[in-house]
């Protein structure tokens, strides 16, 4: 196929950065009334609704966010430009031109989007071609539910990945607080009576109370902590209370078992474990996971996507080790899932992926921690 050669027309002073079609080899001014604003002079914008979507605007708009890897320039799309050419229209940066290509098949859309990042004085890196192709691939495969292709042609993709697009896309998630008053937390003990039930604060602040949360509001507190009084254990927030258990079964009024309630939170701040110490002397463990309430920066964290540019590398990591999960190797999934996380940490699917494998490998309780983690963030 032979590669079609794309020139950018200088933008004049009266002009500015308003927007000009080109088709190949065709060039004519866009109408300056459904002109769309102008795109930042570091970006490439790829119509992907209409007619473009027709003539492959979602491939063209995937080719071009891998082969700009991570040069600055960044790379968006648009439901519709107001034209509908025999073609994909793409901007590059403040170019006074659009370019209008067939992006109707892989070498088709890959030709398109490095011509368009060179129109806008980008070189596309080694490696990063191959790798998106070998990703295409692997996704064609995985339609066709042949696991094993699919599973190599990810792998693939992986290894032909330069460098610089596996280094971090997203920030690293802030530790959690280290603090009790307004935080929630879903308990944990096996074959316990406390097994599902969340841990809130009261209003007032001074007792705790585990209730069985039914689907709209929380039911009967089971357990409660009265006079909690807050410290440190070896630098860890300690929270320690006396604690009286309705005895199960017994009826109303009887006498309700009393205690010592201790709870430890973790250096993440993401989990606790804790000890009953009823009148025996006998300690009973639990523990919980964090639940978002309180937090309030929880939902603009792992709820977040993976940058344009990198969602085609995380989706090789979360999508191989899927895959890796389901031939049975769990270690190498978990691995994938890591990676995946070191560079997205703010999106889902690497620890989704995580909380499975640690459930494959047997970990129930971490698997556990990491479903909660999760929950209402994406």
């Amino acid at each position: 196929i032979e590669k079609s050669v794309v020139s950018c027309a200088a933008s004049s002073a009266a002009v500015g950065l308003s927007m000009l079609f080109v088709a190949a080899p065709l060039l004519r001014p866009a109408p300056a009334l459904r002109s769309p604003p102008p795109a930042a002079a570091d970006s490439l914008r790829v119509c992907n609704g209409g007619q473009c979507g027709q003539f492959g605007g979602s491939l063209l708009l995937d080719a071009a966010s891998a082969l700009a890897g991570a040069s600055p320039i960044a790379v968006t799309t648009q439901n519709c430009c107001g034209e509908c050419p025999d073609g994909v229209i793409v901007r590059p940066c403040s170019a006074s031109s659009y370019l209008t290509v067939d992006a109707s098949s892989l070498q088709l859309a890959l030709d398109a989007a490095a011509g368009a990042l060179d129109a806008a004085g980008v070189s596309v890196e080694p490696g990063l071609r191959e790798a998106f192709g070998h990703h295409h691939a692997a996704k064609v495969e995985e339609e066709r539910a042949d696991a094993a292709a699919a599973l190599s042609e990810y792998s693939a993709a992986i290894g032909a990945m330069p460098a610089s697009v596996l280094q971090p896309w997203q920030p690293p998630l802030e530790p959690e607080p280290l603090l009790w008053p307004g935080t929630a937390w879903l308990c944990d003990q096996p074959g316990g009576a406390l097994r599902g039930l969340v841990l809130r604060e009261d209003k007032e602040g001074a007792d705790w109370t585990l209730t069985r949360p039914p689907p709209n509001k929380p039911g009967p507190a089971v357990l409660r902590l009265h006079s909690a009084s807050a410290g440190e254990e070896g630098g860890r927030p300690t929270l320690r209370a006396e604690y009286v258990l309705p005895v199960e079964g017994a009826a109303e009024g009887a006498a309700a078992e009393s205690g010592i309630a201790e709870l430890v939170m973790a250096d993440d701040g993401r989990s606790f474990e804790g000890t009953l110490c009823g009148p025996g002397g006998e300690a009973r463990l639990w523990r919980g996971a964090r639940l978002g309430v309180g937090t309030g920066m929880r939902r603009k964290r792992r709820g977040a996507k993976p940058p344009q540019k990198a969602a085609w590398v995380h989706d090789s990591y979360t999508r191989r080790g899927r895959l890796l999960l389901a031939a049975g190797d769990a270690a190498a999934a978990r691995a994938d899932a890591l990676a995946a996380i070191r560079l997205c940490p703010r999106a889902a699917d690497g620890w989704s992926l995580l909380a499975d494998a640690a459930e494959s490998e047997g970990e129930a309780a971490a698997a556990a921690a990491e479903v909660e983690w999760l929950q209402g963030w994406a």
